[in-house]
C-alpha cells in the first residue's frame, strides 16, 4: 500500500516539476515549444509507469527498474543537453540559477530513490 501511495504522490509532483522547467524558461521570455514539456512528460510516464509495474510484479522487477531508469536518463538528457538545457544557457544569471537548482533536484535528489528501492 505504501508503494502505491508513493506512486500516486509522484504522479502528481513529478509532472509539476517538469512544468516548472517550462515555466522558468517562459518567464524569462524564451521561445519554448510545447514539445519540450511533452518529452519531459513522456520520460516521467516511462520512469513512473515501469518503476511501478516492476515493483508490483506486473513485469520483471529488474526490467521495470531498467526501463524506469531509462525514462529518468531521458529527463536528465533533456534538462542538461536537450532543448531545455540549451535554451537555459543564454538566460540571465537568476534564471540560470533557478534552472540549475531544478537540475540538481532532478539529478541528485532523485538519485536517492532508485538507490533505496533497488
Amino acid at each position: 500500500c505504501a508503494q502505491f501511495l508513493s506512486y500516486i504522490d509522484w504522479s502528481i509532483t513529478v509532472p509539476l516539476q517538469m512544468i516548472e522547467f517550462n515555466l522558468i524558461l517562459k518567464a524569462a521570455g524564451k521561445p519554448v515549444g510545447s514539445m519540450m514539456f511533452w518529452r519531459l512528460l513522456g520520460g516521467t510516464v516511462a520512469m513512473l509507469g515501469f518503476g511501478y509495474a516492476g515493483e508490483v510484479g506486473a513485469i520483471n522487477a529488474w526490467i521495470g527498474f531498467a526501463i524506469g531508469m531509462a525514462g529518468w536518463a531521458f529527463i536528465l538528457f533533456e534538462v542538461f543537453a536537450g532543448e531545455a538545457g540549451n535554451t537555459s544557457s543564454d538566460c540571465s544569471d537568476a534564471v540560470r540559477t533557478s534552472f540549475n537548482n531544478m537540475r540538481i533536484i532532478v539529478s541528485v535528489g532523485w538519485a536517492i530513490y532508485p538507490s533505496l528501492r533497488a
